[in-house]
């Protein structure tokens, strides 16, 4: 998603408030679900998984400013078991290189939506994260490569007790 950082989320320096980082990167990754068309898969009232946000970590480069054209995108990063890591960058399309800003990563638990207990990510919805995520080029996988597929590899999801 494209945007021009507008004033209301710049700080009295002109730099891009942290916390707007986290909304723009929660933002990037619902329009990523929405551009796939898999946005369906994920709302609660016609499924039988709700997905909570576990964890958000941003790591900050170099700050967007008041005025900068920005883009932020999101993919799938991993698939596991009962959660899904999406990977977010966030970069000033006039900076050299790319510019990037900052990097997230947003941890989603699969949860059953009335025990609000860790449920394993149905495998229709695993399939058709991993589909979206194939390499569209045919290139060697790099940064953008598809979901590994494989089982939760700690606690991301383990205590996961209603919404975040």
């Amino acid at each position: 998603m494209r945007l021009r950082v507008p004033f209301s989320d710049v700080d009295m320096h002109g730099n891009m408030h942290n916390g707007r980082y986290v909304a723009y990167a929660e933002d990037a990754v619902n329009e990523f679900l929405r551009e796939a068309g898999l946005s369906a898969l994920f709302d609660p009232s016609s499924s039988r998984a709700a997905y909570h946000v576990k964890k958000v970590e941003v790591v900050y480069e170099r700050p967007l400013r008041f005025g900068d054209p920005a883009e932020i995108a999101a993919h799938v990063a991993r698939i596991g078991r009962t959660s899904l890591t999406f990977a977010v960058l966030a970069r000033n399309e006039d900076a050299a290189g790319g510019g990037a800003a900052a990097r997230a990563e947003v941890v989603w638990v699969c949860v059953d939506p009335h025990t609000r207990r860790p449920v394993p990510v149905p495998e229709p919805t695993a399939a058709a994260l991993r589909a979206a995520s194939a390499p569209q080029d045919g290139g060697d996988g790099g940064p953008d490569a598809p979901a590994d597929g494989g089982a939760d590899g700690g606690a991301a999801a383990q205590d996961a007790q209603g919404p975040a």
